[in-house]
């Protein structure tokens, strides 16, 4: 008999774990895409803010954002994918603003890129 309680007891904690879990990465998932949101716009630079405007207004989101070293630019992946080439000429862009070789929207004044990405 207290096997079987202590059984019970054991499936509980387990399904008690189980949801812990499921709400603890749901959040944690919630909380970066925020992070994201709010790191992008704060250091989007001046020349790009409007192209990060525009694409916000569009339902896009940074997916990721950061710096792989201090001498590379500030890089703002954004999803779902767009085309910087048509972004540009829309927002009638100039320099330091250019679409670069690898299809990224880039400032080489305050080196930041925005990149599309994929889902």
């Amino acid at each position: 008999m207290s096997f079987a309680i202590a059984d019970g007891l054991q499936l509980l904690g387990a399904a008690a774990i189980t949801v812990i879990l499921v709400w603890a990465v749901r959040a944690r998932r919630k909380s970066h895409r925020v992070f994201l949101r709010d790191a992008a716009a704060e250091r989007v630079c001046p020349h790009l803010k409007p192209v990060y405007d525009l694409l916000v207004s569009r339902g896009h989101r940074p997916v990721n954002v950061g710096q792989r070293h201090p001498e590379l630019p500030l890089e703002i992946h954004v999803a779902p994918v767009f085309g910087p080439q048509a972004v540009y000429d829309e927002l009638k862009l100039g320099p330091p603003v250019f679409v670069s070789e690898r299809n990224v929207l880039y400032c080489k004044e305050d080196l930041c890129e925005i990149h599309p990405v994929r889902d």
